[in-house]
Parts: C-alpha cells; sequence; structure tokens
C-alpha cells in the first residue's frame, strides 16, 4: 500500500514538472495588442513566439473571439528547429465600419502538441494566447449600465450602477424596473431622476417589500432612460435559496428483510431542480452501520415528487434506528442533515400497525402527511355519499310499497 501511494506521488511530481517545463517552454511578446478604431480600419501587426528551450517543435495558429472574422494570419503554422530563438507572428486587422463602442477583443491562438508521435510517453498539449483589444468609439451620449440586488432581510434592494463614457453630459437619467411577484403581477419600481456628468458614476436604487416574493428567480427587466434615449437589460433576482423538503418517509419497516418504502419531496423553490437524491445515513446506537442512495429525480418549481425504491433491512435486527438524510440536487447543492428514527418490526407487529401508522416523517417532527391525509378525507367522503344515496333509496322503495 505504502508503496503504490509512492508510486503515486512521484507520478504527480513529474506530471507537475512537466507541466511547468511546458509553460515556460514557449512564450509570447508581447502578450496583447490594442488598436484604436478611431485612427484606422485597417491594421498590420505581429508579435513573437519565443523558444525559451531551444528545441524543435511545431504550433499551430488559429483566431477565435468575437471579431474573429475580421483578423487574418499570414500564416498557419510555424515550424521551429533548435536553434530558431523566435519566429515572427504576422497579422492583419480589416475592421467593419461601424465598430461597436467600447472594448471587443479576438485572440490568436498558439497551440502545440508534445510527443504526439510517441503515444506511449506523456505528452501535454500547450495552449497561449496573444490579445488583439479594439477600443471603439462612443457617441455623445452612451451610458453602461449594471444591475445588482442586495436582499436586506424584510426589504430587496433593486440597484442600478450608470457610467456616463460618451462625450457629452447627461441632463436626465433614471432607471424603471419590472418584475413578476408570486401571484403573476407586475411590480413596478422607479428610480429618483438625476444628472450624470462625464466619466461620472452613479448608484440609482428603488426597494420593494421581500414577501410580495417566495423562494425561486425572478426576471428583472431595467430599463434606463437618459435624456432622449433608453438602454434595457435583464438579470435574474435570486430571492432566498433553492430548498427541497422531505415531507413523507415510511416510519416502520419489518426487520432482516428487503421493504419497499415510500418518500415525498417537495420543491419550495419556483422553478424546475434537476438531479435531485437522497442520500441515506442508518445508524444503530450511536454507530453507522448502513448506507445507500434513492433514485434521482427532477422536480418541478413548487411540486411534489415521490420516490418509491427498496430499503435492505437484512442483517438489521428489531429496534429504533436513526437515519440521517441529506437531500442532494443539481450536482453541487446539499441541504443540512435531518435525522428521523425508524423502528423495524417483527411481521406480526408490522402488520398490526401498517394499516395506519405507517407515517409521515416530515420536519423530523411526525406531522401527518399533507397528501395522505387528502386521501382519507376523499374515502370517508365517498362513503358517507354512496351510505347516504343506498339509505335514501331504501327509504323511497318502503314509502311506495
Amino acid at each position: 500500500m505504502k508503496n503504490n501511494n509512492l508510486q503515486k506521488v512521484v507520478i504527480w511530481m513529474f506530471i507537475l514538472l512537466l507541466t511547468f517545463q511546458l509553460v515556460t517552454a514557449i512564450g509570447i511578446r508581447p502578450a496583447k495588442t490594442t488598436l484604436i478604431s478611431e485612427e484606422g480600419l485597417v491594421y498590420s501587426d505581429s508579435f513573437w513566439i519565443v523558444n525559451n528551450e531551444g528545441r524543435g517543435f511545431k504550433v499551430d495558429l488559429s483566431v477565435e473571439g468575437e471579431l474573429a472574422e475580421y483578423v487574418t494570419l499570414k500564416k498557419n503554422t510555424l515550424i521551429f528547429r533548435d536553434d530558431d530563438d523566435a519566429k515572427e507572428v504576422e497579422f492583419e486587422v480589416n475592421l467593419p465600419e461601424n465598430v461597436p463602442p467600447g472594448t471587443s477583443t479576438a485572440n490568436i491562438v498558439i497551440e502545440e502538441k508534445l510527443n504526439e508521435n510517441e503515444p506511449e510517453i506523456i505528452s501535454s498539449k500547450l495552449i497561449l494566447k496573444h490579445k488583439i483589444i479594439v477600443e471603439g468609439p462612443y457617441p455623445d451620449k452612451y451610458i453602461k449600465v449594471k444591475l445588482n440586488f442586495h436582499d436586506q432581510g424584510d426589504k430587496i434592494l433593486f440597484v442600478s450602477e450608470v457610467e456616463n463614457l460618451g462625450k457629452l453630459s447627461i441632463d436626465s437619467v433614471k432607471t424603471t424596473f419590472y418584475v413578476n411577484d408570486k401571484e403573476k403581477t407586475e411590480q413596478t419600481l422607479t428610480t429618483a431622476e438625476t444628472s450624470l456628468g462625464k466619466k461620472e458614476n452613479k448608484l440609482l436604487e428603488a426597494e420593494i417589500e421581500r414577501d410580495v416574493f417566495e423562494l425561486g428567480e425572478f426576471e428583472v427587466s431595467a430599463v434606463t432612460k437618459y435624456d432622449d434615449q433608453t438602454l434595457e437589460i435583464v438579470k435574474k433576482l435570486m430571492v432566498g435559496s433553492p430548498k427541497i423538503e422531505i415531507t413523507y418517509f415510511d416510519k416502520y419497516f419489518v426487520a432482516n428483510k428487503i421493504n419497499q418504502y415510500v418518500m415525498e419531496l417537495f420543491n419550495k423553490w419556483n422553478q424546475q431542480v434537476e438531479n435531485v437524491y437522497v442520500d441515506v445515513e442508518v445508524n444503530k446506537d450511536g454507530q453507522k452501520i448502513d448506507e445507500f442512495r434513492t433514485k434521482s429525480v427532477d422536480i418541478e418549481g413548487e411540486v411534489m415528487k415521490r420516490i418509491s425504491d427498496y430499503f435492505d433491512a437484512r442483517g438489521k435486527n428489531e429496534g429504533k434506528y436513526v437515519f440521517k438524510m441529506i437531500v442532494n440536487f443539481w450536482n453541487s447543492y446539499k441541504m443540512e442533515s435531518q435525522e428521523y428514527e425508524i423502528e423495524l418490526l417483527n411481521e406480526n407487529d408490522f402488520e398490526d400497525i401498517s394499516g395506519n401508522t405507517n407515517a409521515i416523517v416530515g420536519k423530523a417532527t411526525g406531522e401527518g402527511s399533507f397528501s395522505s391525509t387528502i386521501l382519507w378525507v376523499i374515502i370517508v367522503t365517498l362513503i358517507l355519499v354512496i351510505g347516504g344515496i343506498v339509505s335514501y333509496k331504501y327509504m323511497k322503495k318502503d314509502e311506495l310499497e
């Protein structure tokens, strides 16, 4: 065992050393090129790939990013010999007439594959990027807007951060937020109106009561009006955190037998939650003796989902057990663990009580299952209605006779 661990450490050290060598094996100078579109639309420029180790290799060149279609490379492949210190990468940029305001980018990608003809040798791909930054012109009036939300307990603060990037001052600016509440009714919030000088940044704020929302995601549309222009951006408001609640789990099982169980999960979030499952740890007298995982299900927003599966109680004797349950979802979220007392019985005792007490475990309090209660109400109501109809017909029959 110790030899295996030592081998793993040596292998990882070798891989880390190789990775470090790859990073320093070649370099690019300079790392970026900045172009000002107002100074021209056609540029010819270059950068250098440096052979730091003095070895032979080959690199492939390509272009990616929002301005990739406007960048042309003179060569798509470069081959280095041992005595090549550096090689120049030449490129041209032909910008469109209407360059968008602000910063746009493209990347020239330098990609090398080591030992590609020797698969038995550890190899790695090295990728470097030379960034091309294009600064587009701002019009006379132009603002940049960012949205933020702050949960303050009883209220939620909506913040519109506005920055004047244009060439002129702005006399009037305000933001109106539109969002649907838990009743699907549109709520409208408007910030105070203000002015905005050149290069000035301000926070425009409005607030709303938190209890108009349930737990979930809400799409917020923010319309910012500045002088005679309008800018709209959309962002999701997250109220609270996703929560899946265990509302039902069978309380009694038969000892030394495989038992079918039923579990109900309620999604309190207003959107679908995917890959929901429960890790269950079985404990007896404070010691972990078993564990299992439920099936995975997707649950629509504010909907109950039932899981039916099997619990293997073979080798587990009669008595009380503690089931520690942790709800997982989205491959990354875990709810806080909850503990429930479960009892294993012999078959006779189980049959005696299973008809009406194989019950819910909700919030670890033994509360009744809502769905089971409704079912019993419906059954009793049907019995009473049918009994009433039969009695009525019987009475009418006597009258006619």
